[in-house]
């Protein structure tokens, strides 16, 4: 309260530089030396207060979330923990449908386009989270915005990321077993089909590494590598160009990478499904 200013301290200031007359017929009028009022009103309070500096605060939209530099925000002003499997399968479960994994992947680019801005605590549960920062609706007797239970129980804002990415990877699985694009966001120059011959090589491939560790990698490689660099072109080599992307990140290539066959990067889209069948 040392530097609140009140009315009762400001209408004296007012009063002082009010200047009354009257004219016949017209009742009395009052005027105001509105400069006086501002320069006393600096030297009697403002000279005395501390310096306010306001902070913005910028936010993301959530057409933004997938943006490699956005994750990498969350990251450094949240703590992020890997989704433990058990959990993540029981959310699955719940989740009956391709519209409701969709929903729950947009809510979580609401909450990765502010987390990117504004931070959290990792500990906050992400149910929570939901309800008090960005005013959902508190669903009391249903599942709330996360569409599961076990989600609402288990999952944290030190989650987020691994829980995103558990959510695209199935959605995409899911629009695969349907026969569909399940990287509608990549262009049409990357939706090129596999022919039979390759097919049954990826097929045979899947033999020698772990499929959602592959699908995982692929994935990440897809939207985060594929999709926002303009240098890559479609007749380069898949294997090639995922080489090139596991230098830039210093990760390591899944064991048995290898294995897949030579492809063009037109098909990584089609590779990806093929893959994705053999979950």
């Amino acid at each position: 309260t040392d530097h609140t200013i009140e009315y009762n301290e400001i209408q004296p200031l007012l009063l002082s530089h009010a200047h009354y007359s009257l004219a016949f017929g017209q009742g009395s009028q009052v005027t105001y030396d509105f400069e006086g009022v501002e320069q006393q009103f600096i030297e009697q309070f403002i000279q005395s207060k501390p310096l306010i500096i306001a902070e913005h605060l910028k936010f993301e939209y959530a057409r933004e979330a997938y943006n490699k530099n956005v994750f990498q925000m969350v990251r450094i002003k949240v703590q992020q923990t890997e989704l433990n499997q058990r959990n993540w399968l029981a959310i699955s479960d719940e989740l009956d449908s391709i519209e409701a994994v969709n929903d729950v992947l947009l809510v979580l680019d609401s909450v990765i386009g502010f987390l990117s801005s504004a931070g959290g605590n990792p500990d906050q549960k992400l149910s929570e989270y939901l309800v008090t920062v960005l005013n959902y609706p508190c669903d009391a007797n249903g599942t709330g915005p996360l569409r599961s239970t076990k989600a609402n129980t288990v999952l944290k804002l030190r989650h987020t990321i691994s829980f995103w990415t558990c959510l695209s990877i199935e959605k995409a699985c899911r629009l695969s077993r349907d026969r569909k694009v399940p990287f509608a966001s990549l262009g049409e120059e990357f939706q090129e089909e596999v022919s039979e011959t390759e097919r049954k090589e990826i097929e045979l491939s899947c033999q020698h590494f772990k499929v959602d560790i592959m699908l995982r990698y692929l994935h990440d490689f897809i939207l985060f590598f594929v999709r926002e660099n303009n240098f890559v072109k479609i007749d380069y080599g898949l294997k090639e160009i995922i080489q090139v992307y596991a230098e830039e990140n210093s990760s390591e290539l899944p064991k048995g990478f290898e294995r897949i066959p030579e492809i063009n990067l037109s098909k990584c889209v089609s590779a990806w499904a093929v893959i994705a069948q053999h979950e």
